[in-house]
């Protein structure tokens, strides 16, 4: 069975995390004005028509702003939630991209007697992170045969 790893903290690399909420955060804002723009072209116009014969123009402004400042807050109201979501989302990249630099750090050392690769169950990346297992599991070998042969050579020497 593998081990579990818990979520410590949300932020595990920041200016990743961030970089990807605010491009969340840039589209769904682009989301929002494609709605409203296809909602009003589509059709808003002629029902502002059709309404402006059936309600004063005063009592239609009216009634025109109640509408948007509802979309508006309903959107307000949906934004924290789209974006907590997202930082969960980039939790599951993060992570596993903090655990992979780490192991390749030690890699880079030298050291190349380390325990398997492991990623939580939800976390991306786990592709990555066996063809590194696979990689370290091919090298363990090499390195304890080379090991080997540099004793032998020393002790001949």
């Amino acid at each position: 069975m593998e081990p579990v790893y818990r979520r410590s903290h949300y932020f595990t690399d920041v200016s990743l995390q961030l970089r990807y909420v605010f491009l969340t955060f840039v589209i769904l804002v682009a989301f929002f004005a494609a709605f409203v723009g296809i909602f009003y072209v589509t059709g808003w116009s002629i029902m502002i028509e059709r309404l402006s014969q059936v309600y004063p123009q005063g009592r239609l402004n009216e009634i025109l702003h109640l509408i948007y400042y509802r979309l508006a807050l309903g959107f307000c109201a949906m934004l924290p939630i789209a974006l907590a979501a997202t930082l969960f989302l980039s939790h599951t990249v993060a992570g596993p991209l903090v655990r992979i630099k780490r192991y390749l750090r030690l890699m880079a050392r030298g050291d190349f007697e380390l325990d398997p690769l492991a990623l939580r169950r939800f976390d991306e990346l786990k592709d990555v992170a066996d063809l590194i297992n696979q990689i370290i599991s091919g090298l363990t070998p090499r390195l304890q045969e080379r090991r080997q042969l540099l004793k032998s050579l020393q002790e001949k020497l």
